[in-house]
């Protein structure tokens, strides 16, 4: 509360001093105007009045001189302080003064208030009705917005949906075209593969002529003067089938087609007068001697001179020539006929032409194998394989038992559950899956293997095929886990020797690259024998597994066999690896003794990285000077055979070449990623 406005109590009390002082007030007047009654004439108050500043200035003197007089005043004197005396002697209290002043502001400012109070309310209704107003603008203003939005997005709709259909158009367009580059290609194929067909059967009436003409050397030497011709024929017919394989025929290798069906035919006609003549001749020297009546001694001293005629006939040089050209003409004639022969003409099976009676087409020549298949690795590959044949026909009378049938199956899951568990996470883990299969096979867990004679034996070969089947799976996904793996193999191996030759039967039965053995195909072997032979699989609907599957899973089975090389032998055990590093070595020199073929060239160009990259480190180590021979060796001679006959830019080729000359270039290679630390448990 402001400091001059006065409390109620101050109020009442200034009342009842105004009160009090009425009657002095009544005197004071009334003294005063007797006292100026004979001066003051005229009206002194108010606005009449007449008054004269000297008057005034003397009835201030007087009222001094009455005010400074020792006049005895009441004890109610102290509060004078607080009024004002006027000059009519009228006393008044500041605190009403200012009591009223300030109810009188008071009412001013409410006024005040009240007139804001109602702007603020004119304003507010303004306002309001211009946000209303302002509203209904955005409103519509939303609404415009929003329609012109839908129809923008209407229209990049229609937009797409156009652009969408135009696409389609051309996609179909595209597949239209492909299609019918497709169907002529298709086309172009069996009009090619029509003609290889005729091809191959004009090829045949050859053979099938010079089988039946009554003088093979006569025909030889016929066939010889065909010889560049038949071979330029038979080189056409292998670039045309890798143009098939690879689907790149262009109607320029029709046209190629049609003319050495022509040159073909040309040679059979030709082929066929010759032969014939031959025939007539020695049907006239028979029937010659049929119609005499000649001594046999006679008679075959007659054959040998019309042989001899007919000879003479046929060569212009003399008789000692003519034999040694016979004997060179007619071994030329066998290779490239057998060169024809070689070549899948159209899947027609053409006889081969055999000028030696005594050897049967189908017998493999060992010389020609062996140029495909080390002696030693074949050896091993069918020493194995007799084994594993001899150990599983053993197990065959316990597998067809049905009292062991719970017995077997209560041992596969005791295989089953630590070998899908082995990983490289520490020391306990590796050694716990271990001993629960070493104990397994000692007979000194659940199930107990010994209580049947054959039980062990069961277990060894389900855990050899087991770990292969590992390698197949696991390993060829993630090469880390062959680590781990191999050194659980070569712990057990150490134990059970046994063990050990089963499993490398498995890897070569599974992967017969282990040893490694590239196979052949054998005259008369079909294709699906050949690849179950090379480890290809086969589904139930007689399909073939898929090349790159096929490289993933020998791939893994590599890197397993390649880790249990280089697996160092756990803490105390002062034994060697029961298959050390020496059998990688040794795969590798077999490999590189073997003679490189199209085939296989990408299979082997993957197994060979495989071995480098897991068991390289430890080679190159062992043996410093001898590895880095043979790795020169290998890409300065072995890797341009392979690439020769390969295919150029084939996957695994490059990075074989990318691998050695990095590794050449650094003059080391670096340890395979997962391996396990020396004394890892």
């Amino acid at each position: 509360m402001p400091h001059f406005v006065s409390t109620k109590d101050e109020i009442m009390q200034d009342m009842n001093d105004i009160a009090s002082d009425f009657a002095c007030l009544k005197v004071s007047a009334l003294k005063k105007a007797s006292r100026i009654k004979g001066i003051v004439d005229r009206v002194t108050i108010g606005p009449d009045s007449t008054v004269s500043e000297n008057e005034s200035e003397k009835l201030d003197n007087i009222e001094n001189q009455q005010n400074s007089c020792n006049i005895a005043v009441s004890q109610k004197s102290v509060r004078s302080q607080n009024k004002i005396s006027m000059q009519s002697g009228i006393t008044f209290s500041v605190k009403k003064i200012l009591l009223e002043s300030e109810n009188q502001r008071k009412e001013e400012v409410q006024k005040e208030i009240d007139r804001h109070w109602q702007h603020m309310k004119e304003n507010g209704k303004a306002i309001q009705e211009h946000i209303a107003i302002s509203l209904s603008h955005m409103a519509e203003e939303r609404e415009r917005r929003n329609k012109e939005n839908y129809a923008y997005i209407l229209a990049e709709e229609r937009i797409a949906e156009q652009e969408e259909i135009r696409r389609r158009h051309e996609r179909q367009k595209e597949v239209e075209e492909y299609r019918k580059k497709m169907k002529e290609k298709e086309e172009l194929m069996k009009k090619i593969m029509n003609m290889k067909n005729v091809y191959g059967v004009k090829y045949h009436d050859i053979v099938i002529l010079s089988e039946n003409c009554k003088d093979q050397n006569s025909v030889a030497i016929i066939l010889l003067s065909y010889a560049a011709t038949l071979e330029e024929l038979h080189h056409q017919i292998k670039l045309i089938d890798e143009k098939i394989k690879t689907g790149e025929v262009t109607s320029s290798d029709l046209n190629n087609m049609e003319k050495m069906v022509l040159q073909i035919d040309e040679i059979l006609c030709m082929f066929k007068l010759e032969v014939d003549k031959i025939n007539d001749q020695e049907n006239v020297v028979h029937t010659h001697v049929q119609s005499t009546d000649l001594p046999k001694q006679k008679l075959k001293d007659t054959e040998i001179v019309c042989e001899t005629v007919t000879s003479e006939q046929i060569s212009t040089n003399d008789t000692q020539n003519n034999d040694i050209q016979k004997d060179g003409k007619m071994k030329k004639e066998k290779e490239v006929t057998e060169n024809i022969n070689s070549t899948n003409i159209s899947q027609v099976t053409v006889p081969v032409l055999n000028i030696e009676e005594n050897k049967s087409p189908t017998e493999p020549d060992e010389s020609h194998l062996y140029e495909y298949v080390d002696k030693e690795s074949l050896q091993i590959y069918m020493n194995s394989q007799k084994f594993l044949e001899s150990y599983e026909n053993s197990l065959h009378e316990f597998l067809q038992s049905t009292a062991t049938k719970i017995f077997r199956f209560e041992c596969q899951k005791a295989i089953n559950i630590p070998i899908n568990a082995i990983s490289g996470i520490n020391e306990q883990h590796l050694r716990d899956k271990y001993e629960r299969l070493h104990n397994l096979l000692i007979g000194k867990s659940t199930p107990n293997v010994i209580q049947h004679p054959q039980g062990a034996d069961f277990c060894k070969n389900i855990l050899a095929k087991k770990i292969v089947n590992q390698g197949e799976t696991l390993v060829s996904s993630k090469p880390k886990m062959a680590f781990p793996i191999a050194a659980v193999i070569v712990a057990l191996w150490n134990d059970h020797s046994d063990f050990g030759d089963l499993l490398l039967s498995h890897f070569h039965k599974v992967c017969p690259f282990t040893v490694p053995v590239f196979m052949p195909k054998i005259v008369g072997q079909s294709n699906e024998d050949y690849y179950k032979l090379m480890g290809y699989k086969y589904s139930e609907d007689g399909t073939a597994e898929k090349h790159d599957k096929f490289l993933k899973r020998m791939s893994g089975l590599m890197r397993l066999y390649a880790s249990i090389t280089i697996t160092s032998q756990r803490k105390g055990i002062t034994k060697t690896n029961p298959h050390g590093l020496q059998n990688a070595w040794r795969w590798l020199a077999a490999v590189l003794n073997i003679e490189p073929r199209k085939t296989v060239s990408d299979l082997c160009a993957t197994l060979l990285l495989d071995m480098l990259e897991v068991a390289g480190n430890a080679l190159w180590i062992a043996y410093p000077k001898q590895f880095r021979k043979l790795l020169v060796l290998l890409s300065e001679e072995y890797y341009p055979c392979m690439q020769s006959v390969g295919c150029i830019g084939s996957g695994p080729l490059v990075r074989l070449e990318e691998f050695l000359r990095s590794s050449l270039a650094k003059g080391f290679i670096p340890s395979p990623d997962g391996q396990l630390p020396p004394n890892f448990w």
